[in-house]
């Protein structure tokens, strides 16, 4: 299949060379240009770095005229932020002075496409065409060799990923965007970007949209810099990125109908004489949240066991693996946090399988063979239907905090689970932007120690103990 386009160089339209009173027109040569067939898989756009490094990425597509570019240029050098900017081809070949300049201020440029498109009504011939001549373009006048392209709107198709797969090339998005098209203030855009950042976020922003975008420099930088980030380019951010590449095996549950012959192993309590309980968490929080609870838990030399929803999990993987690299442990608390009586057992199954894949996608490694259920509320239905994909354990609770419930006052969170506490105890409290758990837990963490009581993970306790499940439980 043969397309025919202009040399980039020479692609600006036509070149048009004055001598004395005469113009003349230099040709423009137009090559056949072999559009190969998909060899290559696409891999997922980029739109997040899964990184535990406290380090997040500024993007910028586009090319604003040269007072614009002068003044978020000098902008960025004073914050002193290296950021990446994703050019148009055409403009990059129309104005090169412009792209030295990015470059010698430090920043990193890639593949914008050749004019600027969005990915929606592109074929894939011409979407490969489009990534190919800004390529060349930015290879032959500036001796770069794009590693990324984006859209013009920051959007991606299937046609738009393999084009970019055929060239080795991976399309990005983003974590954040605060779609400065709007025209919203930059204290406006900040608080959204603050309300979203994560490390390994990559935060995209328009040059020739919003001259907010200026002022929202500066700002952007003491924000950042008061939340303890660094500013990278995203060349360097996803070079601390954790994903080797390699494939990892998940635990292999899979759909499976007939459950008539499982045994749910479901775990209410431990049985021993020891004191000792386990500390669990359910649920899923922002960045700043969790980093607080861990950071709590480490005072204490306390090792915990998440069930996460994984929901979040997807959307913000290195968050999951940062818990994990702190010393705790991760199962799964489902997809959507949806109630298990509520759904088929096809939604139930596909819901625990996908949640699988996602832990294992996000850590990196099999998470623990577990599942919550959310709010814990099942019957052996539901049990068997979750045991049948293959699921080792289902772990409940015999002590429910309610640090989640915001009417009730923190005493009544730390006396629910102190009245309750008994050896072999398995404690739920929550993982959430808002919620009693970071006042209560010190107190609740302290007593236990000066009890006698040793806070041991799930994965311990069933190594040492035996537990107690629903068949065993007093009524």
């Amino acid at each position: 299949m043969k397309f025919y386009a202009f040399i980039p160089f020479l692609l600006v339209s036509t070149v048009l060379l004055a001598s004395c009173q005469e113009e003349q027109v230099r040709e423009t040569v137009k090559p056949s240009l072999d559009i190969p067939q998909v060899e290559q898989q696409a891999k997922p756009p980029l739109a997040t770095v899964q990184t535990t490094t406290h380090s997040i990425a500024l993007t910028f597509n586009g090319l604003a005229d040269d007072q614009t570019m002068t003044a978020l240029l000098d902008a960025l050098k004073r914050a002193k932020i290296t950021a990446t900017f994703f050019v148009p081809g055409m403009q990059a070949a129309e104005n090169p002075e412009l792209i030295e300049t990015i470059l010698d201020y430090g920043h990193s440029v890639q593949n914008n496409t050749l004019n600027l498109v969005a990915p929606d009504a592109l074929s894939y011939e011409e979407a490969y065409r489009e990534i190919y001549l800004a390529d060349q373009v930015l290879r032959e006048r500036f001796a770069l060799e794009p590693k990324y392209v984006r859209s013009k709107s920051g959007d991606s198709t299937e046609p738009f990923e393999l084009a970019a797969a055929q060239l080795k090339q991976r399309v990005v998005t983003s974590t954040i965007n605060p779609k400065d098209r709007m025209m919203q203030s930059a204290e406006e855009m900040l608080a959204y970007i603050d309300r979203f950042v994560s490390r390994g976020a990559i935060i995209e922003l328009n040059t020739y949209l919003n001259p907010e975008i200026i002022p929202l420099i500066d700002l952007l930088a003491e924000r950042i810099d008061e939340r303890g980030y660094a500013f990278t380019s995203l060349e360097e951010l996803e070079d601390t990125s954790y994903v080797t590449g390699n494939p990892v095996a998940s635990n292999g549950l899979v759909i499976q109908t007939n459950d008539a012959d499982v045994s749910p192993n479901v775990i209410r309590q431990f049985k021993t004489d020891e004191r000792e309980v386990s500390l669990t968490f359910d649920d899923w929080a922002g960045e700043e949240q969790t980093l607080q609870l861990l950071d709590l838990l480490d005072r204490y030399d306390v090792k915990a066991t998440f069930f996460l929803i994984t929901k979040g999990v997807e959307q913000n993987p290195q968050l999951a693996r940062l818990i994990l690299e702190r010393g705790h442990e991760i199962a799964s608390h489902s997809y959507n946090h949806q109630v298990v009586t509520e759904m088929t057992a096809d939604e139930l199954q596909q819901d625990v399988v996908r949640s699988d894949k996602i832990l294992t996608t996000a850590l990196q490694q099999k998470p623990l063979n577990y599942f919550r259920p959310a709010q814990g509320i099942m019957n052996d239905e539901q049990a068997r239907n979750i045991t049948a994909t293959g699921v080792d354990y289902i772990m409940l609770y015999d002590i429910a905090s309610w640090d989640w419930n915001m009417e009730i006052e923190p005493e009544e969170v730390y006396d629910r689970i102190m009245t309750a506490v008994e050896p072999g105890s398995i404690i739920t409290m929550h993982l959430l932007d808002e919620s009693h758990t970071l006042d209560v837990l010190p107190n609740v963490i302290e007593t236990l120690q000066r009890d006698g009581y040793a806070i041991q993970p799930i994965s311990t306790m069933l190594e040492k103990e035996g537990a107690v499940d629903d068949s065993e439980r007093d009524e």
